[in-house]
């Protein structure tokens, strides 16, 4: 049985004549196309409400040429009202334009909190075109001008940036943030696809960056144009990148500032020429600007390429020779001390002068630690503690056994071993693969280096019983450190691995014509 309706006559709004309260059949109710509220939601509960209290607000709708009725407030009711079964509904009819029908929609939407933000900006972006005025629609509907004109800025984001935020419920200030965007549609889908989720903040900060980067580009642009500079369109090569075109050399890459000055500083320092200049605007970040290019000698450049590429030949084998003989004797002395070092751990008995070299070695580190810093263990120093001992420090099948969370460190655990069984000697093993690790080639190429590391290691080895070869006397003395022509001490030997670039260009963060890292 239909729930009885009340039926009260209700105060016609603002424009509207006054009207009687009628029961409409419910199929001669038409949505209203125009409801800014897209999806009327659940109404389950009020469709349970109306079955047991009856309709208690009236529905508003206006008469269509067609006989039928269009509902302009109450969409939420009748579609309750039809779950609940019930045929017909109260309602007020009233002539309105469609103006006042989208001003009470928003109006009555708004007030209850119904609407996302999108359908409260796409509420308002109808009004306008109606040609409702912005002060106008703020006044209508009780909001301040400010929040219209921020909500039209919504309304403008395109549909493609929309779906991109899927069924994600967007704060207010997501979409003021998206909408900030409305130059670029693309910054637009990319904030509205990562909207709601942990890399928002990121891409935030980088459409930023790229809309800061895209309106210097702009500006740059209508800058050349003013000062009569054609600017040519590059394109990166399959690396990302981009090479330079052909008889022209890159000598400065500019990503922000005041392009006309750059300009100016260009010329300033190539005698009043004018550049070429090439705008690098696809591709990665960090490949993107605008290249000034000047004009090459295609043959001179090739000739003066292929006479540094010559000379640094030259100078790697020159390197090769001077450090050859360092690097072998290093390799020979190092054999030496580990199988003296190894044949000691060997021992049943505890070595002679162990004490003593402990003491040495502790002494050292302890000293270095105080004043520098020491790092006390690195994978090097593991791999001479393996040699020296013949313990591997990967395990064995015995320890793939245990669980995970239960195995040991292989390294901790064989030092640990030793340690309970002859505390002095791990002691020494320990600090014997640390002083050996400091020990390389480069070691025996510099005095003050062999003073500091190798020294100690042989002071330590002798006490123990070492026999110091000539070569590796000759070697601590100084016999391997290059001698330099101005008699400072120092190594001239070339012995760099950054080359210059092909191009000799440079590449600036600002505008100013300033070169800063070699490209």
């Amino acid at each position: 049985m239909e729930t009885a309706i009340i039926e009260r006559p209700i105060a016609a709004d603002e424009g509207m004549e006054e009207s009687n309260i009628v029961m409409l059949d419910m199929e001669l109710i038409d949505p209203n196309p125009a409801n800014p509220r897209r999806d009327v939601g659940d109404v389950s509960e009020l469709a349970d409400s109306i079955r047991a209290q009856g309709i208690r607000q009236n529905l508003l709708v206006t008469p269509t040429p067609q006989g039928r009725y269009l509902l302009v407030i109450g969409h939420r009711r009748l579609a309750a009202a039809k779950l609940a079964g019930l045929s017909r509904v109260p309602a007020v009819v009233a002539d309105l334009s469609e103006r006042e029908q989208r001003e009470l929609m928003l109006v009555e939407n708004s007030q209850r909190a119904d609407l996302t933000v999108i359908e409260e900006a796409d509420g308002y972006q109808g009004l306008l075109d109606l040609g409702v005025g912005v002060d106008e629609a703020a006044q209508r509907t009780g909001r301040s001008t400010s929040l219209v004109r921020r909500r039209l800025k919504i309304a403008a984001i395109g549909e493609s940036a929309r779906s991109k935020a899927g069924t994600a419920q967007l704060s207010i200030d997501d979409w003021e943030t998206i909408a900030d965007f409305d130059r670029h549609p693309d910054l637009q889908e990319r904030l509205a696809e990562a909207a709601g989720g942990k890399n928002w903040n990121m891409a935030v900060k980088h459409a930023r960056q790229e809309r800061t980067w895209r309106e210097w580009l702009d500006t740059a642009r209508a800058e050349l144009k003013r000062m009569g500079i054609d600017a040519a369109d590059e394109q990166p090569n399959t690396d990302n990148w981009y090479d330079s075109p052909k008889g022209l050399r890159r000598t400065t890459m500019l990503t922000t500032g005041d392009i006309a000055k750059a300009i100016d500083a260009w010329r300033d320092s190539h005698d009043g020429a004018t550049p070429v200049v090439g705008v690098r605007a696809e591709g990665a970040s960090w490949a993107r600007g605008i290249a000034l290019y000047e004009t090459v000698d295609e043959e001179a450049e090739t000739a003066a390429r292929e006479a540094r590429e010559a000379r640094w030949r030259e100078e790697r084998e020159r390197e090769e020779r001077e450090t050859a003989p360092a690097k072998e004797f290093a390799r020979a002395s190092r054999d030496l001390r580990i199988a003296f070092v190894a044949h000691l751990m060997e021992l049943k008995s505890q070595p002679k002068g162990i004490g003593k070299a402990v003491a040495l070695l502790s002494a050292r580190f302890a000293l270095d630690t105080l004043t520098e810093g020491f790092d006390q263990w690195n994978s090097h120093a593991k791999d001479v503690w393996e040699q020296i001992t013949g313990i591997g420090t990967a395990g064995d099948d015995a320890d793939d056994a245990k669980p995970e969370d239960e195995a040991e460190d292989p390294l901790r655990e064989s030092v640990t071993a030793m340690i309970a069984g002859d505390p002095q000697r791990a002691a020494f093993g320990l600090l014997y693969a640390l002083a050996e690790e400091r020990v390389s080639w480069e070691t025996w190429r510099d005095a003050a280096t062999i003073a500091e590391h190798a020294a100690p290691l042989y002071e330590a080895l002798e006490t123990l019983g070492y026999r110091t070869s000539d070569t590796e006397a000759e070697a601590l003395n100084g016999s391997l450190v290059p001698i330099d022509d101005d008699g400072n001490g120092e190594d001239t030997g070339i012995g760099q691995d950054s080359e210059p670039d092909d191009d000799g260009t440079s590449q600036v963060d600002d505008a100013s014509g300033e070169p800063d890292d070699a490209e």
